[in-house]
């Protein structure tokens, strides 16, 4: 029972801390996955042609641009992708050379132009966030995967074997089981994250005490002075004993009455004045502070929470809310 109850909350926070680039990384991982089913029977299907705008809506998610910009370049990125699925479909099984002297050069020039660009763009940045690391590492093995796409082209176009017998499918295939183990790998370690989480994360206490309406105006004063006038959220340790202890109300009155009158639990009504305090960084310093000082200035103990409960709160991550700011 413990053991499904933990599995249950932790595929809960994981599923409300997956980013849009999460999504991404997922979506990428079930498509080479399938791809890879199918690559030694059927390599006519545009499949690779969606890899280079996934790769870019993931680098300009890490970027922090808008919703609405990372869209719209994704749909005119699969354009490519919609046009030679639609000719492969209407083919059939009389798929013809014509075809492939159109779809291998588009092919490769997505296989070398995307990660091109990406890691031209990623030359100077300094972040060193897994995110950053992943794509980077994506994008060194799509450039070695070009190499052997290249020699498919080489051999159909000028009867040319650059790899002395090595069958380049096999090449590929290799690279695309590397490519899904890193993959995985970065999704397991934020699933990971996430329960140990909610393991370090103590229970609250049980709510058994009846707040009345003299309790609840005190409580509420009480509450508002540590955390606006005393600005205890800064605090990273802040646990609600140590608040508890602070403002001498038992911690049971305190969570009764964040659930009763707030509808929230201590962590996010603490979250929230953090929070509400980052957004005032962030408008105001934001271009001059990495992301991760704005957490640790607003008493998150770390970039991952704080990017979690901010984006629950607010809306769109730190580094969207930055970039916005900047333009108001």
């Amino acid at each position: 029972m413990l053991l499904t109850r933990k599995i249950y909350m932790t595929s809960s926070s994981f599923l409300r801390k997956m980013t849009l680039f999460e999504l991404f990384v997922s979506v990428l991982t079930m498509l080479q996955l399938y791809h890879f089913c199918i690559l030694f029977s059927n390599q006519g299907f545009p499949m690779p042609l969606l890899y280079g705008p996934l790769f870019w809506a993931m680098y300009q998610f890490l970027s922090g641009k808008s919703r609405a910009v990372i869209k719209r370049d994704f749909a005119v990125g699969n354009f490519p992708f919609a046009f030679f699925v639609v000719w492969y479909w209407m083919k059939g099984d009389n798929l013809d050379w014509n075809y492939f002297q159109w779809y291998l050069p588009v092919m490769i020039l997505g296989q070398i132009g995307y990660p091109l660009a990406i890691l031209y763009r990623l030359k100077g940045v300094e972040s060193k966030g897994k995110g950053f690391v992943l794509l980077k590492q994506l994008m060194a093995l799509g450039m070695g995967i070009f190499l052997f796409v290249g020699a498919v082209f080489l051999h159909h176009y000028l009867q040319v074997d650059v790899l002395m017998g090595i069958d380049p499918i096999h090449a590929i295939a290799v690279a695309m089981v590397f490519s899904v183990f890193m993959l995985l790998n970065y999704m397991y370690a934020l699933w990971d994250s996430t329960e140990r989480e909610i393991v370090e994360m103590p229970a609250e206490p049980e709510l058994l005490i009846t707040v009345d309406d003299e309790l609840v105006e005190y409580c509420d004063s009480e509450l508002t002075r540590a955390m606006e006038e005393e600005r205890l959220f800064l605090d990273a340790k802040l646990t609600l004993d140590k608040l508890s202890t602070y403002i001498g109300i038992s911690k049971n009155i305190i969570s009764q009455y964040l659930h009763s009158q707030l509808g929230l639990n201590y962590y996010e009504w603490l979250a929230a004045y953090r929070i509400d305090y980052a957004k005032e960084i962030l408008s105001e310093f934001g271009s001059e502070y990495k992301i991760e000082a704005v957490a640790r200035a607003s008493g998150f103990s770390s970039k991952t929470t704080f990017n979690r409960y901010f984006k629950e709160r607010v809306g769109v991550l730190p580094s969207v809310y930055r970039e916005q700011a900047s333009f108001t």
